[in-house]
């Protein structure tokens, strides 16, 4: 009989850890909602963007994007309370070339907003500088 107690409260210790460990997972639905409402009225939404730093296990998290030329695109960044501070977005072209980015002068941006010079494929790289909660999302919207 005391094993079997013993191994229900071991059973029971291990669902509390993993329950414990989800909760500190990245939600980044809730900054999806905050970024989408950030977007310039006028740009249509496009893409969401999970910012997922895996508790700082992951540095640099990159997507992949088509742009068409004569449009403008705006990505929105949001963090851990409302803000982009320590997550930088950065756009480069397809020989790496950085376009933009949200970190000017050791200052965050929500965003920035880009007018395509050349329909292509463009690599959207989001890494954490100075972070707290290696955790966030944003949106990618785009205005002809």
């Amino acid at each position: 009989m005391k094993t079997f107690i013993g191994k229900i409260l071991i059973a029971f210790g291990m669902a509390l850890c993993t329950v414990t460990a989800a909760s500190a997972q990245c939600d980044s639905e809730q900054y999806s909602q905050k970024s989408l409402k950030a977007l310039t009225p006028g740009f249509t939404f496009v893409k969401s963007y999970k910012i997922d730093g895996k508790n700082g296990v992951r540095k640099n998290i990159e997507y992949t994007c088509v742009f068409s030329k004569d449009t403008n695109y705006m990505i929105r960044i949001q963090g851990k309370d409302g803000e982009a501070k320590g997550i930088v977005a950065t756009l480069f072209d397809q020989q790496r070339n950085e376009l933009t980015t949200s970190y000017v002068s050791n200052k965050f941006y929500p965003g920035w907003t880009y007018k395509c010079k050349a329909t292509g494929i463009y690599y959207l790289l989001f890494t954490f500088k100075d972070s707290e909660s290696y955790c966030g999302a944003a949106v990618l919207g785009f205005r002809r």
